[in-house]
């Protein structure tokens, strides 16, 4: 007698919050989140460092420390919108399994991101103290800014380098090398910081213009070690004038520029955006200016682990969308992504709200007025704390592992300039509101922006591959 035959069915797909706790999801999450998010957080303690040691030399140097890191900020992003713009065409590359390809993506991308430092380091340079006095009318704040910029703005070509072979390997899934160095770099950030603000251990004091030293010197540091290992290793990243050539006439470079440009726009859109904030909030006075050095450091941290997150997002989302998966299982694991945004975004919010008692032991010497409202600034900043996270993901996250960054631009400039910034003009300078209300104005850009990308992502047109028409 025959036993009756069967038919083997696939098992059917785990549902989303089920696949949010698989094994293998959280695994594969960790692998990329939890090195970029360490890296992330390793480099935001270089401004809480710097804030922390500067608070020493008084209210003023704070001020223009806080200032001036948010011109470094808007030259940062637009070098990394050139990365982080590569990064997508790289890890679609990878899921594709073009390792030539791959690895002449890297090589422009870090020529693109290199090219733009030069151009915008020496403009800074030359014009340090017309930006500087953009934010504030306190001479004094001016100078210090002036003095801190002309220095500090050089560690973006270092940058550019790190950024670039650091957003690679992240698509290769070798996250944890750039982990490494950066441990390094802010180790030798803290004790040349500590040394030429100061003048310990036989160097000269430098005041603020230490802190932007200890800051380039790190950089330098930092992305030397990372091309000695990438080339040491022979990784198949470690690229030769021959694929820069070669990824020209394959047109990677246009590609790169399609989605990069884009995302250097926004970058720089939103940078500037967070300038004009400072700007505005400086003009309402230097009290208000250094309550927001203050909370800008400990909020940067919390965004640290929010770009593990959004940084994994890419990654994972854009290896699927490089090899053909399936859009309902790409959505599903979407979906699963931003489950564990939103989670860690509400326990991150409640962390930044117990910073509140810290204050005074951490910034002891800033004025009595300054520490007040930053104490109130950090509630404020905690519950719309996800607003920020979920804007992250969305746009940082899925959108742009899909090539969306024309989309993007749009949604940073109008949620800035046509909602944040004039109700920050507002709330500052003509109805003098306290700093938790003005803060409140900052977040509203994030606010609408979540509605808006939430959508645009629920719409899914987003899933697509940018690098079929040279695979």
């Amino acid at each position: 007698m025959t036993a009756p035959q069967t038919t083997a069915h696939p098992p059917a797909p785990l549902g989303t919050l089920r696949t949010a706790v698989s094994r293998p999801f959280v695994a594969m999450l960790a692998a990329t989140a939890v090195p970029v998010a360490v890296q992330s957080l390793l480099s935001s303690t270089r401004g809480v460092v710097d804030s922390f040691l500067v608070s020493h030399l008084g209210t003023d140097d704070v001020a223009a420390v806080g200032y001036s890191s948010r011109v470094l900020l808007v030259v940062m992003l637009a070098a990394m919108g050139m990365s982080d713009g590569g990064s997508v065409v790289i890890a679609q590359f990878w899921g594709a399994g073009n390792v030539a390809k791959t690895r002449q993506a890297t090589a422009l991308t870090m020529l693109a991101a290199v090219g733009f430092g030069v151009v915008a380091c020496t403009t800074c340079f030359v014009f340090a103290r017309q930006i500087a006095s953009i934010g504030t009318s306190d001479p004094d704040v001016i100078a210090l800014g002036a003095r801190y910029i002309r220095v500090v703005i050089w560690m973006v070509l270092p940058f550019g380098v790190t950024s670039s072979l650091a957003g690679s390997l992240r698509s290769l899934g070798h996250a944890r090398v750039g982990m490494r160095f950066t441990v390094i770099g802010v180790l030798v950030h803290i004790a040349l910081a500590y040394g030429l603000i100061f003048g310990n251990f036989g160097l000269p004091r430098l005041g603020i213009a230490g802190a932007g030293w200890s800051t380039l010197l790190s950089a330098i540091v930092e992305a030397g070690l990372f091309a000695t290992w990438v080339y040491v290793k022979r990784h198949p990243m470690a690229f030769s004038l021959a694929d820069l050539r070669d990824g020209l006439r394959a047109g990677i470079l246009s590609l790169i520029r399609r989605v990069g440009v884009p995302v250097s726009i926004s970058s720089v859109s939103w940078a500037v955006g967070i300038f004009a904030y400072t700007a505005l909030v400086g003009r309402a006075g230097t009290l208000e200016l250094a309550v927001l050095a203050i909370i800008t450091p400990i909020e940067a941290v919390a965004i640290a682990f929010i770009s593990g997150i959004s940084v994994s997002t890419t990654v994972i989302v854009g290896n699927r969308l490089g090899k053909g998966e399936p859009t309902a299982d790409t959505w599903r694991t979407s979906k699963a992504l931003l489950l564990w945004s939103t989670s860690i975004a509400l326990v991150l919010g409640v962390a930044l709200m117990c910073t509140r008692p810290f204050l005074d032991d951490i910034y002891s010497g800033v004025d009595p007025q300054s520490l007040a409202a930053a104490r109130d600034a950090v509630l404020v900043l905690g519950a719309l704390f996800v607003f920020r996270a979920l804007a992250i993901t969305l746009q940082n996250g899925l959108l742009r592992a899909g090539g969306d960054t024309v989309y993007i631009v749009f949604a940073d400039m109008t949620c800035q300039w046509l909602v944040a910034v004039p109700l920050v003009a507002l709330t500052a300078l003509v109805w003098h509101l306290p700093f938790g209300i003005i803060l409140l104005a900052i977040y509203s850009e994030e606010i609408v922006k979540t509605v808006i990308s939430g959508y645009r992502v629920y719409r899914r047109r987003w899933m697509r591959s940018v690098v079929e028409e040279v695979s």
